[in-house]
């Protein structure tokens, strides 16, 4: 047989909670003296029913001769510890008459017709009676509201009934109660099935134990006490404004810490079940979807350009002839028509140099509005007619054009050389051999391949997967210009082209979880880890195959945030339930602080919670 001490603190409610929480049908309650429950036979009453409506057996030991009075008078076994087992023994005598036996009591009292000569300090026992009665009403009324709301925290169905005498006053859910002279007490129903199946899910998902240890009961629920002392007659309204003043400190901050402080932490451990993955896949960049058939997902093909020019020191020397070179801007004055010129067209200098178009040439015809002729232009390179320094001009406004020398054009088309012309050079100079080319043209290279590669990442999405191997950069163009400057360089332009086949991880790793989920409904991957090998990409066809080899853990799917909202505001017990009819729970625990929240907090964001 299982002993549960009651402690000196502890109301009916709470020692019945402990009761109907403990897995042994058979119990002993250790009563200390002093008890609240000695108070009032209506709390052996209602231990007595509750009992026997969870099924078990219950037992008082006590010194106090009150509280094995009072278990008698409700079925209750009891037993003083120093006198159990002694034959012919009793559990004590008391003066306290129990408030059912208050009339019994009044009838004696009114036989024995003389008073005892203490009637001032004595009440009459009619008067007593009716105080216990009272008395009793109150404990009762105020035990059974407590027990409404521990069996509604529960979900336990809550009907009590106060009885008076001949009236019955209804205590609703939410546990208020109307005054009552005489108290009989009425808690169901609660069949035995319910509390079997109720402490069953609170052993499996929260260890046998309550979320929370001890919880010290608010001083609102605990009954009443008769003051036990009186302040000194001239200070005492002194001293009962320093106590409601420290009272009312106390509460403010309590509430402030509430305010400010408070919140919850939901601690979830799901069932985790692993899982492992191998074969091989195509990406396709010709797919939009995955299909699960062949095991192909949907690739996408990226590129990305890139030019550069750079000057190499030329390690030849030759006799060159060098033509100087320009930009010409060619004008039409003369009408709206367009103009023709052909390569080679000469253009003069006023001092007779001559520069001819290195490539045919349309002149766009020129604006007439109101009888204005506005010119219209366009530029073309030019070279020099012979080489030599002597053609390196400095700029020149106007070049005519001699092929139009004795025609109305003349006048109305001519060039403009606004940068002067350079390189026109005749003499010995550096100038690049076939082995400065080569290695000019793989540094070019090399510099393309780098710059495409380390801007390769921000040219696709961060969920795309490139894998290495599946990434090509090809040059497309080479221009080498050997003619050297000024300071012996020679110049090389390059372009070249990144391609890259890559494909949605992401997206990937939700085909790998719908394919694990044939076996595993309802989960997602806790942890996962991809490994690609054989990669071997297709350029010309926008295909990548591989090798998977896959691993991870699988639990199930939960949304913390929709967890959040769904115990947002609740009791403690609404909450645990939330956390027990979660799918695939191992184990949940839940911890509020301040420690006497019996809510979870309303604002979601100041609850916490942690998935193992």
């Amino acid at each position: 047989m299982k002993k549960l001490t009651v402690q000196k603190e502890e109301g009916i409610a709470e020692v019945i909670d402990r009761l109907l929480a403990e897995q042994d049908d058979e119990v002993t309650l250790v009563v200390p003296t002093g008890s609240p429950l000695a108070r009032t036979i209506s709390n052996f009453h209602l231990l007595k029913r509750e009992a026997d409506a969870a099924g078990k057996t219950v037992s008082i030991e006590s010194v106090d001769d009150t509280v094995l009075a009072f278990a008698r008078e409700s079925d209750l076994e009891g037993n003083h510890p120093l006198w159990r087992g002694v034959r012919g023994a009793t559990n004590g005598v008391s003066d306290i008459i129990p408030a059912n036996r208050a009339a019994d009591a009044e009838d004696e009292d009114a036989d024995d017709g003389e008073n005892t000569g203490d009637e001032e300090e004595r009440p009459a026992p009619a008067a007593r009676m009716q105080k216990a009665k009272q008395s009793g009403a109150r404990d009762a009324a105020a035990a059974a509201a407590k027990i409404a709301k521990i069996k509604k925290k529960k979900d336990v169905p809550v009907k009590l009934t106060v009885q008076a005498e001949d009236d019955e006053v209804d205590v609703d859910e939410e546990g208020s109660v109307e005054a009552a002279q005489e108290l009989k007490v009425t808690v169901g129903p609660r069949t035995r099935e319910e509390a079997d199946e109720f402490k069953e899910k609170e052993s499996k998902f929260f260890g046998g134990d309550r979320f929370f240890g001890k919880r010290a009961v608010p001083a609102a629920e605990k009954d009443e006490d008769d003051d036990e002392g009186e302040f000194s007659e001239g200070g005492s309204g002194r001293g009962w404004m320093w106590v409601g003043g420290v009272v009312l400190v106390v509460l403010v901050v309590l509430g402030l810490m509430t305010w400010v402080f408070d919140h919850a932490t939901v601690t979830i451990n799901f069932e985790q079940t692993p899982w492992s993955y191998q074969g091989d896949f195509v990406a396709d960049d010709s797919i939009s979807t995955p299909n699960p058939t062949t095991d192909a997902i949907p690739a996408q093909l990226f590129t990305s350009d890139k030019n550069t020019t750079q000057l190499f020191p030329a390690s030849g020397s030759a006799n060159v002839s060098l033509k100087a070179q320009g930009t010409i801007t060619v004008y039409n004055d003369y009408s709206s028509a367009p103009q023709e010129l052909v390569a080679t067209t000469r253009f003069v200098t006023p001092d007779g140099k001559i520069f001819r178009l290195v490539n045919d040439i349309t002149v766009p015809g020129a604006t007439v509005s109101n009888g204005a002729t506005v010119a219209s232009s366009i530029t073309a390179p030019v070279v020099a007619d012979q080489a030599g320094t002597a053609y390196n001009e400095a700029p020149v406004a106007k070049l005519t054009i001699p092929g139009f020398q004795g025609s109305p054009k003349y006048n109305g088309f001519y060039g403009e050389l606004a940068g002067g012309t350079s390189g026109g050079f005749t003499g010995t100079r550096p100038v690049p051999t076939a082995a400065d080319i080569t290695s000019a043209e793989a540094k070019v290279t090399a510099t393309l391949q780098a710059d495409l590669s380390s801007n390769l990442t921000t040219s696709y999405p961060n969920n795309f997967k490139i894998l290495p191997g599946a990434t090509n950069i090809s040059t497309t163009k080479f221009t080498v210009t050997t003619t050297t400057d000024a300071n012996g360089n020679f110049s090389v332009f390059g372009d070249a082209t990144l391609s890259a086949l890559g494909f949605d991880e992401s997206a990937f790793k939700t085909f790998l979880l719908e394919l694990a989920q044939a076996s595993n409904p309802s989960s997602t991957f806790a942890s996962s880890t991809l490994t690609y090998t054989n990669v071997v990409p297709n350029f010309t066809k926008g295909t990548v195959s591989f090798s998977l080899s896959g691993t991870g853990i699988l639990e199930p799917a939960f949304d913390p945030d929709s967890f959040k909202a769904d115990v947002a505001g609740k009791s403690i017990s609404g909450a645990r339930a939330v956390v027990a009819g979660l799918q695939g729970l191992q184990q949940g625990t839940i911890s509020v602080w301040p420690v006497w929240l019996w809510n979870i907090p309303s604002n979601p964001n100041k609850i916490i919670v942690n998935t193992n």
